[in-house]
């Protein structure tokens, strides 16, 4: 594989809270605007986010800033690999941070707004202003909308992308707003201002970082959906821990979401009513467990050390009633959404999907054709196969709405003079052999960190 040398200015940083590990991955995007992701990290949240909400701003603050510094690390790294003396080592500092917005709060709601115009050219002005109106929308006092989702603009019956120009008697726009509760965005905030506030002297423990917040939801269709399957209608589904988000998509546009209060967490819990501890629990729902009873056709007894014995047929009984629960309220949603008959397929992402025969159960409930996700848009740079795997797609999503320009150097260290890089005959950038044993050392303390 070609090497080539990384610009500190297309980086981009995105940071996937979830309700079990907080994620953190760095990248950037190559010509053909694919993810070369270069580093990932996830730490445990230790209860600090349940529901995909902070509910411990002081614990998160600590999670997410030793994340930072971390991929702070291992980005420094990563950008002097090629220096060949130390003194010219550049050092970078994140400064914007792209967060994903989860929760069992967030809903999508339609709003309609028409205008009577009489021949009238639709201007920019009168786009604005309904745009404006949309944002009054009445919801209750305690929630927030969150996100805007222009569905489409309708002028005399006809659909448009654009209205701006048109000449028309009736404009009719169609918005799908997305709101929360209050009190996700404002802990995340406290969040951010938690771990921005530091009277330490030590710049490696000091960290300053705006976040942009984006709907996980509205941009996990980007890493994994094609263009195709959002147009001729398809549902996706992110099974989380402790939440389940529900997207459908019709004639390329966002048309229902849901987020469900329920996770693969609570197929755990069951399991530990056989009087099990919940880490055991866990490991036999991932490692013998299936989500449908009639395909466990040799049954397997398990030996937990010598204590007690669980049956995989008992197992996956529980399981599939459990799993049974969830998909009647994805059934009755998507009902409720109207467009249960437009649906070609529907792709199933998060660490739930991975769950033994979670796709054929999925299948027979809905009686749709329904597939395992996967993440569509990485660079061919990207070599590690687990970024494409289907718990790693809410984070992908995250990075294709983030923007680059969030590294910047430290000290005003950019007018510092630098060597040459040394060049092949080809013209490929060749690290040196300090800047190859910083890139093992730094890729080398990341494995001890993960390790658990």
């Amino acid at each position: 594989m070609e090497e080539y040398e990384i610009k500190y200015s297309d980086v981009i940083v995105a940071v996937d809270l979830g309700s079990r590990n907080i994620r953190g991955v760095i990248g950037h995007r190559d010509q053909d605007g694919k993810l070369d992701v270069l580093r990932a990290i996830s730490v445990p949240s230790e209860n600090s986010i349940v529901n995909g909400v902070v509910i411990n701003i002081d614990s998160a603050a600590l999670h997410i800033k030793r994340l930072i510094i971390r991929l702070r690390n291992l980005l420094n790294g990563l950008l002097n690999k090629s220096s060949d003396d130390p003194s010219d080592r550049v050092s970078y500092d994140i400064t914007d941070v792209y967060v994903g917005l989860h929760g069992k709060s967030i809903h999508g709601e339609v709003n309609e707004l028409s205008r009577l115009l009489s021949s009238e050219t639709v201007s920019e002005e009168i786009v604005h202003a309904m745009e404006e109106e949309n944002l009054r929308m009445r919801i209750d006092a305690s929630r927030r909308i969150i996100d805007v989702v222009p569905s489409e603009y309708v002028v005399d019956g006809m659909v448009v992308d654009n209205p701006v120009g048109c000449v028309c008697d009736n404009l009719r726009a169609r918005f799908l707003n997305v709101h929360a509760e209050c009190s996700l965005m404002d802990n995340l905030r406290k969040c951010f201002d938690r771990i921005n506030e530091s009277s330490s002297t030590d710049a490696a423990s000091v960290i300053k970082v705006t976040p942009h917040f984006v709907l996980s939801s509205r941009y996990l269709s980007d890493a994994v959906l094609s263009p195709e399957q959002k147009e001729v209608g398809c549902m996706l589904l992110d099974f989380g821990a402790q939440t389940t988000s529900l997207s459908i998509y019709h004639e390329r546009k966002l048309r229902f979401l849901h987020v469900f209060n329920f996770g693969s967490d609570l197929i755990t819990n069951d399991i530990a009513t056989l009087r099990l501890p919940w880490d055991i629990s866990e490991k036999l729902k991932t490692t013998f467990g299936q989500a449908m009873q009639s395909m466990v056709t040799s049954p397997v007894v398990v030996d937990l050390e010598g204590k007690r014995e669980v049956d995989t047929l008992t197992l996956a009984g529980i399981i599939e009633s459990r799993v049974t629960d969830f998909l009647a309220r994805i059934n009755s949603a998507m009902t409720i959404s109207g467009y249960s008959a437009c649906l070609d397929s529907i792709v199933v992402v998060g660490g739930g999907a991975k769950l033994g025969n979670m796709i054929e159960k999925i299948e027979k409930e809905t009686g749709i054709p329904t597939r395992l996700g996967d993440v569509r848009v990485l660079s061919p740079n990207t070599v590690a196969v687990e970024f494409a795997d289907v718990t790693y797609a809410s984070a992908m999503g995250i990075m294709m709405a983030a923007k680059p320009g969030g590294v910047t150097i430290r000290d005003n260290m950019e007018s510092r003079p630098k060597k040459n890089k040394k060049e092949n005959k080809s013209g490929k950038i060749i690290p040196s052999l300090w800047g190859r044993m910083m890139g093992k050392m730094e890729e080398k303390v990341d494995e001890i960190f993960n390790e658990k």
